[in-house]
């Protein structure tokens, strides 16, 4: 039987029908590939822009936290002219060693600024330049948890740490003065006899001469009760004086108690040392921004990403850190902030005087106080600063994010603008709000989000 086997015209057409499947096949592979790449760049894109805004929405939540402790500003039991109202925008470049009561007043009453430039100063360390047209964001609480328990770092000295009284002013937190002179205050007698056991306190004159100043304790004498003030008197104290410790802001001792304080006699022979010690929180004080930093793959392009500088003690030195990289491809970022200037009567706030209650029975509406809802929103730039007055009053934060792929697109062009900020009437864009298109192969999304600062706005929340 004759054999036979493929004809060259039957081998050349099973050639050519092999070349175009494995064309086909080669072909939807690369089709495949070059869409799991696109799509796994978007991933990273949105995933980048929701992590951004959730991790600034967390820290945003916390502003304002100070423990026990409350601004008597913003107390609405208070019933006199308030000493801590801010009375400067606190520089977080400021170096540690040169803060007084006025900037200790100013930390705590501005947990929330703003600004379009980076800030300089012996209190940062090695910042790294910031990405222009970028906004920077500062937020300062106090550590939700208390350092040694489960799932917070151990207490270690030289960090800077708050704790509050929460005994009643007529026990362990008050004395009765034996004199004073014009930046020294002569505690009671029965005061503690440890050299600069109340250095860091802030110490509150309760009644008598001079009554309602707010200083704080730079060094303490055991032997003579003597306490060294960080500011002169405006009206010096004397024996008919009664103090009362607020909160210690500092590094050193912290002496202060919970409400299981006893007291076992009057104002004359207090302060005691019964009862347990106040927790004390770790100060948080953070610095967002935006940096571009160098490709890793390519020479001559960066990524651009946002950054946090922490306030901390490392290396002997309680400084702003050197910024570490938290979110690569932030390549926008802008803060508008929401201010409560006017009362729920209309009124504008006066946080200066005493509370104005529309009903004195009913204390319901305070009419020189907030109301704590956002009454307009205001970017703070070099062309218009905002005040400490401002900044005082901001109960909410909205955040504008332009997230950016972390590689090009091949084929792609980006020549679309994008609005950071609220639109106006008409639909479009301000131009101060506006980010030009780049053209070029990098894809992009804008991420949007509003967080009210609780601690703030509750507040000042009345029935």
């Amino acid at each position: 039987m004759k054999q036979r086997g493929f004809t060259l015209v039957e081998l050349m057409i099973s050639m050519v029908m092999s070349l175009l499947i494995l064309t086909a096949l080669v072909s939807m592979f690369v089709n495949t590939s070059s869409s799991n790449r696109e799509m796994e760049r978007m991933n990273g894109l949105l995933e980048n822009g929701r992590f951004t805004t959730q991790l600034l929405q967390q820290e945003l939540v916390h502003a304002g936290y100070w423990g026990g402790y409350l601004p008597e500003f913003d107390n609405l039991s208070s019933t006199i002219d308030p000493a801590d109202v801010p009375s400067a925008i606190p520089d977080v470049c400021q170096a540690y060693n040169t803060w007084d009561i006025a900037y200790g007043s100013n930390l705590l009453g501005i947990p929330v600024q703003s600004a379009d430039v980076l800030p300089a100063g012996p209190g940062c360390l090695a910042p790294l330049s910031q990405k222009a047209g970028t906004d920077v964001l500062i937020v300062r609480h106090a550590d939700t948890c208390v350092p040694g328990t489960a799932n917070c770092e151990p207490d270690t000295a030289g960090r800077l740490y708050l704790q509050s009284s929460l005994c009643r002013a007529e026990d362990d937190n008050a004395g009765m003065a034996q004199g004073a002179m014009s930046n020294t205050l002569t505690l009671s007698a029965s005061a503690s006899a440890v050299n600069n056991i109340y250095k860091g306190l802030t110490l509150r004159t309760v009644a008598g001469t001079g009554a309602g100043q707010v200083n704080s304790i730079i060094a303490y004498n055991g032997a003579t009760k003597v306490a060294t003030m960080s500011s002169p008197w405006a009206l010096i104290p004397d024996a008919t004086t009664t103090y009362a410790f607020e909160y210690v802001l500092g590094t050193g001792a912290f002496p202060l108690h919970n409400r299981d304080c006893v007291g076992t006699g009057t104002p004359a022979t207090l302060p005691i040392t019964a009862g347990t010690l106040a927790d004390k929180r770790l100060l948080i004080s953070d610095l967002y921004y935006v940096h571009d930093f160098p490709h890793p793959d390519r020479p001559g392009e960066t990524i651009p990403t946002l950054v946090r500088s922490r306030l901390d003690f490392v290396g002997g030195t309680l400084a702003q850190q050197a910024p570490v990289a938290l979110i690569a491809g932030v390549e926008g970022f802008r803060v508008e902030l929401g201010i409560d200037n006017r009362s729920d009567s209309g009124a504008p706030v006066d946080y200066t005087d005493a509370i104005a209650w529309a009903d004195p029975d009913t204390k319901t509406s305070p009419t020189n106080r907030g109301d704590g809802a956002p009454d307009e929103f205001v970017r703070c730039t070099t062309a218009t600063p905002c005040t400490s007055a401002q900044l005082t009053d901001v109960v909410a934060v909205k955040l504008y994010v332009l997230a950016r792929s972390r590689d090009k697109t091949p084929g792609y062009v980006d020549d679309r603008s994008y609005c950071l900020g609220e639109y106006d009437a008409d639909g479009t864009c301000p131009a101060a709000n506006t980010i030009a298109a780049a053209n070029d192969n990098y894809r992009r999304h804008v991420f949007a989000t509003s967080v009210r600062l609780i601690n703030v706005s509750a507040r000042r929340e009345t029935p």
